[in-house]
């Protein structure tokens, strides 16, 4: 039986004070839905937050604040996104967790034989690339580094890299001290959504050939 790779306490802690921008957040909350034990860590740190904001002496708001609040309820980034998409075109035989219902996802695109990739709308986060991998069985990603950091949700199937095994609902935190090269079980394709920061520094001729078609 393999133990579950849940989210960091860190990564828990800058979601649950709001500090974590809208790509990883996307790829975290679809963990936690996935996660119940990362769910169940993510409520706790929610919970200290309201508690330590119950401590603090109470403050006079201003005045207008009421009217200011009601003038800026439609404001485009105020506006709840309550749109789900239907991916049945995707094809992917999986639930697809609710946060990655609510993108918009493009048509699968052809990286290598055996590997494609769909990218995923984040408008408001344009530092990051989000993308969905579809990658066979037995395939071996491209070894590569990131000038940045990279997380990536396993969505169905399994890959190893160098830090061990990644299942159905498994998070795997890259940064830019780390390098890794995902290949997928023998048993079946994986399909794991990525959000990744920066550009990638590709390994070998076959991942600086495809660096381009990822654009990062």
């Amino acid at each position: 039986m393999t133990t579950m790779r849940n989210a960091s306490d860190e990564l828990l802690l800058s979601y649950a004070a709001g500090h974590l921008s809208p790509a990883p957040a996307l790829v975290l909350a679809s963990h936690l839905e996935m996660s119940g034990a990362s769910h169940q860590r993510y409520a706790a740190f929610e919970s200290l937050g309201g508690a330590i904001l119950d401590e603090q002496p109470l403050v006079l708001l201003a005045a207008d604040l009421f009217e200011r609040t009601l003038s800026r309820l439609d404001e485009p980034e105020l506006v709840r996104r309550d749109n789900r998409h239907d991916h049945g075109i995707l094809n992917m035989g999986i639930h697809v967790p609710s946060p990655l219902l609510q993108r918009k996802i493009g048509k699968w695109r052809f990286i290598a034989p055996g590997m494609r990739y769909a990218r995923v709308d984040v408008p408001e986060d344009p530092d990051f690339n989000v993308v969905l991998l579809r990658v066979g069985p037995g395939k071996a990603l491209p070894k590569h580094g990131h000038t940045g950091s990279e997380l990536t949700l396993i969505l169905k199937g399994a890959y190893r890299d160098e830090s061990g095994r990644f299942g159905p609902g498994d998070l795997d935190e890259e940064s830019e001290a780390t390098e890794h090269q995902p290949i997928v079980e023998p048993g079946g394709e994986c399909i794991c959504i990525s959000a990744i920061d920066g550009h990638m520094k590709p390994h070998g001729w076959l991942a600086r050939l495809i660096q381009p078609l990822f654009g990062f």
